[in-house]
C-alpha cells in the first residue's frame, strides 16, 4: 500500500498515491480532497487503519529522516524497517554527529561549522586553509542535497 506524503505534510490514501505514483499530478488530484489539516489525525488518517505487518518507509529530509516518522510509528504500534527515533534524530543532524564522531576518535572529514548569526564568518582564505580547496557547504538538519 503505498502512502504518499504530500508536499504539504499530510499522508494521501493508497489509491490517490498510486495515481501520483503513476504519473498525474499531485498538485490536482489533492486539489479535490478535504482539507484534513484541521483535524489533529488529518496527516495521519491514510495509514491509521491500514492492516499492516511492517511499513518500508521510504522518505528523504525533513519530517521524515529526522525521526518524526519513527515517532510515529512507535506511538501507533506499527512495525517498521529503519532505525529507531533516537538514531534518526541524532544522524539527521550533521553537526551532532560529525561531533560524535570526533569524541568517539572515529575518523570522519574535516568540518567547521557556521551559525547564521555568527558575526565573524570565516572568509574563504580561512576556510580554505584549514578544509582545502574542495568544500561541500550543507545545512546542519536539513536533506543532504540541501545547502
Amino acid at each position: 500500500f503505498p502512502v504518499l506524503i504530500s508536499k504539504k505534510g499530510i499522508m494521501i490514501d493508497s489509491e490517490t498515491s498510486k495515481r501520483v505514483l503513476f504519473g498525474e499530478d499531485e498538485d490536482e488530484l489533492l486539489a479535490g480532497l478535504p482539507n484534513k489539516n484541521a483535524d489533529i489525525f488529518g496527516p495521519i488518517d491514510s495509514i491509521r487503519n491500514l492492516k499492516l505487518d511492517v511499513l518500508f518507509p521510504s522518505v528523504h529530509g525533513n519530517l521524515g529522516e529526522d525521526g518524526t516518522l519513527a515517532g510515529l510509528f512507535r506511538l501507533m504500534n506499527i512495525p517498521n524497517v529503519g532505525s529507531g527515533l533516537r538514531a534518526h534524530a541524532i544522524s539527521f543532524d550533521k553537526v551532532i554527529t560529525k561531533e560524535l564522531m570526533t569524541v568517539n576518535g572515529i575518523r570522519n572529514t574535516k568540518y567547521i561549522v557556521i551559525f547564521q548569526n555568527d558575526k565573524n564568518k570565516p572568509d574563504w582564505d580561512s576556510v580554505s586553509k584549514q578544509l582545502g580547496e574542495v568544500v561541500f557547504v550543507k545545512a546542519a538538519n536539513q536533506g543532504s542535497s540541501v545547502g
